[in-house]
Order: C-alpha cells, then sequence, then structure tokens
C-alpha cells in the first residue's frame, strides 16, 4: 500500500504534476500530455497520476489556475507599491513580463491550449481574482483622473498589448533594440493618450 502523503507533501507533488505537464507542452505539444508520459516524466508509477488528478484536461486546469493565482498575486504586490498610478502600473507590468519569463512553460499553457473545465470552481476564482487585477490597476488612473474609462475593458486593451509584447519577446520577434517592456511603453502611452479626460487634452502628458 502506497504510503499516506502529507497535505504538504501531496500539494508538492501536485506542483511537480503541473510543472511536467507544461514542459512537455512547450517542448512536444498537447498530444504529449497523458498520464503514462507524465508517470516518465517524474519516475514514478503509471498510475500515480491518477492519485492526484483524474484527467489530463484537469491537470490543465490546474496548471492555469495555480499560474493564474501566482500572476495575480504578483501583480497585486506591484500595485500596492508607492507612487502614482502610472508609475504602479509599470511596476505591474514588470511583474507580469517577469512571471512569463521566470516560468515560459506555465505562462504558455496558460495562454495557448484551449480552455479545459472552465467551470471548475478554482479555476474561475483564479480567472475572477486576474480580471480584478487587470481592473484595479487602471482604475487607480481613473481614480487620479489621468484617464475617463471603464475599468475593466481599458484594463484588458492594457493586457491584450502587454500579453501580444510578451508572446513577441518568447518567440524572438521583437524588433532590434526592443524587449517587451520597451514595446509594450509606446503602447501604454497611446492607450493613456486616448483615455485622457477631455479638458486635458490639450496639455502636455503627464
Amino acid at each position: 500500500m502506497p504510503k499516506a502523503l502529507s497535505e504538504s507533501e501531496t500539494e508538492a507533488f501536485r506542483a511537480r504534476i503541473c510543472t511536467a505537464a507544461a514542459k512537455l507542452f512547450v517542448e512536444e505539444g498537447p498530444a504529449a500530455i497523458t498520464m503514462r508520459r507524465l508517470a516518465s516524466e517524474l519516475g514514478c508509477g503509471t498510475m500515480t497520476p491518477y492519485r492526484y488528478y483524474d484527467s489530463k484536461e484537469e491537470i490543465i486546469t490546474a496548471v492555469r489556475t495555480r499560474g493564474l493565482n501566482q500572476m495575480a498575486e504578483a501583480l497585486e504586490n506591484a500595485l500596492d507599491t508607492p507612487g502614482d498610478g502610472r508609475t504602479r502600473s509599470r511596476n505591474v507590468r514588470d511583474a507580469y513580463i517577469d512571471f512569463a519569463r521566470r516560468d515560459t512553460a506555465t505562462y504558455r499553457l496558460m495562454f495557448e491550449y484551449p480552455e479545459a473545465n472552465g467551470n471548475d470552481p478554482a479555476y474561475r476564482e483564479a480567472h475572477a481574482r486576474m480580471w480584478r487585477c487587470i481592473a484595479a490597476d487602471t482604475q487607480v488612473m481613473i481614480d487620479e483622473g489621468i484617464i475617463e474609462a471603464d475599468a475593466p475593458i481599458l484594463g484588458h486593451q492594457v493586457w491584450a498589448a502587454l500579453h501580444g509584447a510578451v508572446m513577441l519577446e518568447i518567440a524572438g520577434l521583437l524588433p532590434a533594440g526592443f524587449d517587451a517592456a520597451a514595446l509594450h511603453a509606446r503602447t501604454f502611452v497611446a492607450l493613456m493618450e486616448g483615455a485622457r479626460p477631455t479638458h486635458l487634452k490639450d496639455k502636455p502628458g503627464p
């Protein structure tokens, strides 16, 4: 009979499964993520992964859930820093890029694989947490009066531009002399200019 694992040991092995799944996705594609292949990568019995997850789709959902929560925590910490809204937004941008660079396999699996188990409660909460981060980043500048916008919508525009810059960096397709932060900085300025209140449009940007 397998040795009973503590809660921390169980969580640690779940994390190992998720890391292995993300690695296989990036290196060999989604078809490589099978329970048998994961067992081989982890050096455990073929049935061992089933003690932690019921299926490949459940593992992919777990990778996404973990990734969204880890990213959201990093963005929350970045937003909770001193400075005005634009400074704090730059900190959020840098935290986002740092996560994508630090755990590129998880980042890619989060966004490149079709959604699975989208109604999973933990995934839905992680997804909602990320949405709140995106809106909060923009809401700070709205509260300061430097822009007028629907916070979630403008937040998603900023997010879409940042994600695009990150993916181009990962693919090695950015222009010479640019990284994701430098490219996004230019797009961010344009988005903020478009959202400036009417009474500020004839004044120099902040």
